[in-house]
């Protein structure tokens, strides 16, 4: 009876130590499992999920765990439970080395053919659905009793994990003696090893096996865990690198363009091409980091920084500067990408100044020969009226020379009839008032049809129309006569002080008197309309130039002047303050072309205290001919 008692205390004894080592397992499968890889998962394992049409994939239990860590594991758990154990493949091949393994299995029966076949056999059978559920049963090669269950990775079944080689009698049979027969063993090393087989109580060795499937099951999950890791590993290392050709495809093709690529986050320049760099003449260094509407000039700036902060694709111009201090007119393209991993923008930027230029130079050209067009047409408009005013001027001149003749004659009549009748009325006046005014009033008349007629003959001229290589030699102070002839009135109307200082005997120049004439009547017309006040002067002078072989020919004015920054500007086409009023633009653009049609040279001088002064150079005829 006392020794009974020692029994069971030796046994309670030999639980709770189970249980200890049983718990320190559980707690280093807790932390192989909270470490994320601890069994060496190989990355490069190439395991996912099984598609539609894919081959059937092979999953081996060393391609997610280190071997050697669940080696330790099971050497553990078999020295804590004296039990035998192995974990082996799922036909039976071992994967771990044989931990407590009885003499009876590993050096007698494994050590024949027949007895390692079954055992292996054995070993296979353990498979099961459910981790949790182990399987127990006598060995199907020696009769021992064994316990397992099986490891799975999700649904794959991978492995199972063997433990036993105990006996749960402590009686010894005659049974053994016929298997070691069969499988060709010496009986008697059969039967001493049977005999130091471990014992162990039924329901211990239930426990035991309960243990390992919680175990198992751990690890069964440790499996699944580290599977679904590799394969989101083995994703994002695909993403990545699809990312990383992606990016590298972009930027070999934006090196390549020749348009500027600006990639940018919020504004913020993130990378830059060759083409941006060279087109604006900055460093990769001094454009990083750099806000990208720094680069548009300040009217520019806000418009640009709206676009931006718009996340729909966009299109619009603006002006940038060049690093030298160049003016780009660019067009502008924006939408979103993905940039090593982040949302940014991708800006393009093409330089388009010239085609802007071209198109405006085009229109220009286009509005010049409307102009040109409606010049013609204004010639011969002009042409057929001054025919039509010519005609009744002709009868004008034609008849009051008549008019005088009879004046002359009968005025000793009315004299003689003054004298003896006294005074009487003619045409409502009376005849002692109209003797003295008559011969007056018809001088005035025929003075007046003279003038009619200059100014229709310097219309026709100034309307006929001529190439503008037709030259010839032409008195400068002839051409200023004759355009100020046509310009009496308005001059009369718009200033008091008109000075016109010509030095005599010039001599002449090469040129076309119309053409010519055309731009001293524009000069004129301008100072007419710059003054604000007919007190203010306007003086037209010429004089000859020696030391330049040239005629000048100056129109000044007493306006407010040309504000200097606008000075340069004043012969572009189209280019007018005038605009308001009528102003074309067109005029000394014009005119700056006939002069230089003349080789001659047209400029200008201004000073808000003084006024401007317009002058009109050309050539004289022996130094035109001499360079011909």
């Amino acid at each position: 009876m006392e020794e009974l008692d020692k029994q069971e205390k030796r046994v309670c004894t030999e639980r709770q130590e189970l249980l200890n080592e049983l718990n320190m397992l559980s707690s280093r499968v807790a932390e192989l499992e909270s470490s994320q890889s601890p069994c060496g998962v190989r990355m490069n394992c190439g395991l996912g999920s099984k598609q539609p049409g894919q081959p059937e994939t092979e999953y081996r239990f060393e391609d997610f765990f280190n071997i050697d860590a669940i080696q330790e594991i099971q050497d553990a758990f078999a020295e804590a439970a004296n039990v035998a154990s192995i974990i082996t493949d799922v036909d039976g091949r071992p994967i771990t080395k044989p931990s407590r393994f009885c003499t009876l299995c590993n050096d007698v029966i494994r050590k024949t053919k027949k007895g390692l076949r079954n055992c292996m056999r054995s070993d296979a059978s353990f498979g099961t659905d459910n981790p949790l559920q182990p399987i127990i049963r006598p060995c199907l090669s020696s009769g021992l009793w064994d316990g397992g269950t099986s490891i799975y990775v999700g649904d794959r079944h991978i492995a199972n994990w063997i433990i036993g080689q105990v006996r749960v009698s402590s009686q010894l049979d005659r049974k053994p003696l016929d298997y070691a027969r069969e499988i060709g063993a010496d009986e008697q090393e059969y039967m001493e090893a049977y005999s130091r087989v471990p014992y162990m109580d039924r329901d211990q060795f239930l426990n035991v096996c309960k243990a390992l499937c919680l175990i198992a099951n751990q690890i069964s999950t440790l499996a699944q865990q580290n599977h679904l890791q590799a394969q989101a590993i083995r994703r994002r290392q695909q993403a990545e690198l699809a990312l990383k050709e992606s990016e590298e495809r972009f930027r070999q093709l934006s090196e390549a363009t020749f348009e500027a690529i600006f990639i940018h986050r919020d504004g913020v320049i993130l990378e830059v091409n060759k083409a941006g760099r060279t087109l604006f003449g900055y460093s990769q260094k001094e454009l990083l980091g750099l806000r990208i509407e720094t680069l548009a000039v300040p009217e520019y700036r806000l418009i640009m920084r709206e676009y931006i902060r718009n996340s729909a694709p966009t299109r619009f111009e603006a002006q940038l500067a060049c690093r030298d201090g160049r003016i780009l007119i660019c067009e502008v393209q924006e939408r979103n990408m993905v940039f090593q991993g982040d949302e940014v923008r991708v800006c393009a930027v093409r330089d388009i100044t010239e085609r802007v230029e071209s198109e405006r130079e085009t229109k220009e050209k286009e509005q010049q020969l409307i102009q040109a067009d409606k010049m013609v047409s204004l010639g011969i408009l002009v042409s057929g009226m001054a025919h039509e005013i010519n005609n009744p001027n002709s009868f004008i001149t034609l008849n009051l020379p008549l008019l005088s003749d009879v004046w002359k004659d009968v005025s000793p009549i009315l004299e003689a009839y003054y004298h003896d009748n006294g005074d009487f009325l003619a045409g409502g006046l009376e005849y002692s008032e109209l003797r003295s005014f008559l011969p007056s009033l018809l001088g005035r008349m025929q003075e007046g049809a003279s003038r009619i007629k200059g100014i229709v003959n310097s219309l026709k001229d100034y309307s006929r129309l001529q190439p503008g290589e037709l030259m010839w030699e032409a008195d400068m102070n002839d051409i200023v006569r004759n355009s100020l002839s046509l310009l009496d009135n308005l001059i009369t109307t718009r200033t008091a002080r008109f000075e016109l200082d010509l030095s005599p005997s010039l001599p002449p120049v090469w040129g076309n008197p119309q053409r010519l004439s055309q731009v001293l009547i524009n000069l004129i017309v301008n100072s007419c309309e710059a003054l604000t006040s007919k007190n203010q002067g306007i003086c037209v002078a010429s004089r000859h130039l020696r030391g330049q072989d040239a005629v000048e020919v100056t129109v000044t004015d007493e306006g407010p002047g040309i504000p200097e920054e606008l000075l340069s500007k004043i012969t572009d086409p189209f280019f007018t303050t005038k605009r308001d009023c009528g102003g074309t633009g067109l005029g000394l653009s014009v005119s700056s072309a006939i002069v230089r049609e003349h080789h001659g040279k047209l400029t200008f001088s201004s000073d808000p205290a003084t006024g401007t002064v317009a002058k009109v150079i050309v050539p004289i005829a022996e130094k035109r001919e001499s360079n011909a």
